[in-house]
């Protein structure tokens, strides 16, 4: 086999190696972690709302309850002083009844929104308790993908390094000079990676297109090592 047919072998290596490093690009796992990363983001968002809104819920029932109190306490000391004895006079006690009457409607007001509060505390509690088991399960996610794109990764070096090996005994008897041709040419976009081709039946196995007859019949001329190119896209061709 002339030394120059090794460059189609080396080509199928690099066009292997091609495919596996567009796939370590390209991991679906890659993708699916960055989504998980940003369901984590939007968790911790969330996480951070959710405290807020408990710490002002906390704070208007500490005050409520503070002003449930004092208003209990403002009622008993009127409670005390109706029933003390020392008011006699009919207008006085009615009014006292009044003010009672008042203050307690005010405490069970005010009793009833710290109630509420409570219950929108308790809510955002489990809000909060939700939103960390999601983030837990988010993480455990996060994990999994990036043991999957680690094993990936190892096994694509792997063989990568195997097709590495291979092209290195291939290209030891391809002429030197063919072989940075080929590397230039392969370096070039509009080659996607097929820098040389097969000649058969008078045509170039990369663009398909039929040699003119003249320019067949010189490059059937040259010696087995000479470097050949196709007219038409300029790959490197192989008899």
């Amino acid at each position: 086999m002339p030394p120059i047919q090794q460059l189609l072998d080396v080509q199928e290596f690099d066009l292997a190696s091609d495919g596996l490093t567009l796939r370590l690009r390209t991991l679906p796992e890659r993708e699916a972690l960055q989504q998980s990363h940003a369901r984590a983001a939007s968790l911790d968002e969330a996480h951070s709302t959710f405290i807020e809104r408990r710490e002002a819920l906390s704070h208007s029932e500490h005050g409520l309850g503070g002003e449930v109190a004092v208003v209990a306490a403002k009622a008993k000391e009127v409670e005390d002083t109706l029933y003390s004895g020392t008011v006699k006079a009919p207008k006085e006690l009615e009014a006292l009844q009044e003010e009672i009457r008042l203050l307690r409607e005010r405490q069970s007001g005010l009793e009833e929104q710290e109630m509420e509060l409570l219950e929108e505390i308790d809510r955002t509690e489990r809000e909060i308790a939700e939103n960390r088991a999601a983030r837990d399960r988010t993480d455990a996610d996060s994990k999994d993908l990036e043991a999957a794109i680690h094993k990936a990764e190892g096994e694509i070096d792997a063989d990568l390094e195997r097709f590495a090996d291979q092209r290195a005994c291939k290209t030891e008897r391809v002429p030197a000079a063919i072989l940075a041709e080929y590397e230039r040419l392969r370096a070039q976009q509009r080659m996607a990676g097929r820098a040389a081709a097969p000649l058969a039946q008078g045509s170039c196995g990369g663009c398909r297109v039929k040699l003119p007859v003249l320019e067949y019949n010189r490059l059937k001329a040259e010696p087995e090592d000479a470097l050949l190119c196709c007219v038409h896209c300029g790959r490197i061709l192989v008899r």
